[in-house]
């Protein structure tokens, strides 16, 4: 018997729990790979749990870390922005510190809570309101830019999700106050495709970044969801191939819960939901395969937490923690 057919067919033969899925084999080694990696409410960054955390999830064969920071606001048309309590600045910098400790590159991304609501939806009447609101976000933004650069921070991401205000306020004066105190590279992280064609400065950051959850059909199948990710990354590509920069997927994850297909990105209802560890599988199987292409440069899962014991047979949340899933993102990414 041929040395790889062999090694295919243990391969299969060992994946059988988890359906003989991906084999290792990444094509596009060079690419950045990881997870948002964020604290989890029982264990923060600052205890030595959270270090077994962040080996843990370097053994699957990630390396780099998109660590998530928040800031908030009261509501969708607040004009004041607010630094978060949910993770200090010491607690990232514990997080930044194991994520070198481990080799990991580190991408820092702040992302907007939004009182019974999220950031897309922030939005404002007028073009004075806009100019206050992004003068109190931009704020915050050169602030955790300052602490990025002198925690040694690869990438920083100016803002996420922000769909409305892309259009509405001054993002090159913002690019250019980060520029002047931090000095690697910087991005910002659209909401899908659509997100990615309509902001207009991406020649002014070092590369375009998007989150990415298209709905992929209602059944859960593999061949259906599979059909929905091939046709958004084809809409994706055409949207990319006239811009010279690198592509991140800076987000993308399939919650393990029953119907989660339909709407990926639905995580209110998650706590009532019934747990579905197959399709989570599955979707993370299609998408590691489908992101392997010589035109994406970085793919990070959504999401890894701090306490090495999250996730589960009973959890319905994105994380591939203690799931099948798991198994899947070794087999793709370590070598």
């Amino acid at each position: 018997m041929h040395k790889r057919f062999l090694f295919l067919s243990i391969a299969c033969i060992a994946g059988l729990v988890t359906g003989c899925v991906s084999v290792g084999e990444l094509k596009h080694q060079s690419m950045m790979r990881g997870f948002n990696v964020m604290q989890h409410e029982n264990v923060g960054w600052n205890e030595p749990q959270a270090r077994r955390s962040m080996k843990r999830m370097r053994k699957l064969g990630t390396n780099a870390v998109v660590l998530i920071a928040f800031l908030e606001q009261s509501s969708a048309s607040s004009l004041q922005v607010r630094h978060s309590d949910a993770v200090t600045f010491d607690q990232l910098k514990h997080a930044i510190e194991y994520a070198h400790d481990f080799d990991q590159k580190v991408i820092l991304k702040p992302q907007m809570l939004v009182h019974n609501s999220w950031a897309s939806a922030i939005s404002h009447h007028s073009q004075r309101g806009w100019n206050q609101w992004f003068e109190s976000y931009s704020k915050h933004i050169v602030e955790y830019a300052r602490f990025a650069s002198k925690h040694q921070v690869q990438t920083f991401v100016i803002g996420t999700e922000l769909s409305k205000a892309s259009r509405y306020v001054d993002w090159p004066t913002l690019i250019r106050k980060v520029r002047a105190v931090f000095h690697g590279k910087i991005t910002y992280a659209a909401h899908n495709v659509e997100g990615v064609e309509a902001f207009p400065y991406w020649n002014q950051l070092d590369a375009v970044s998007l989150t990415l959850y298209p709905a992929l059909g209602r059944s859960g199948q593999y061949e259906e969801m599979q059909s929905h990710i091939h046709h958004a990354l084809n809409r994706l590509h055409r949207a990319v191939q006239n811009v010279d920069l690198p592509l991140w997927v800076l987000e993308v994850g399939m919650p393990s819960a029953s119907g989660a297909s339909a709407k990926p990105w639905e995580w209110q209802s998650l706590k009532h939901a019934r747990v579905d560890l197959r399709v989570q599988r599955d979707a993370i199987d299609i998408w590691l395969r489908a992101l392997d292409q010589p035109w994406v440069d970085g793919v990070f899962l959504w999401a890894w937490y701090s306490d090495a014991r999250s996730g589960g047979a009973m959890d319905t949340d994105y994380t591939p923690q203690n799931k099948p899933a798991e198994q899947v993102i070794q087999r793709y990414w370590k070598f």
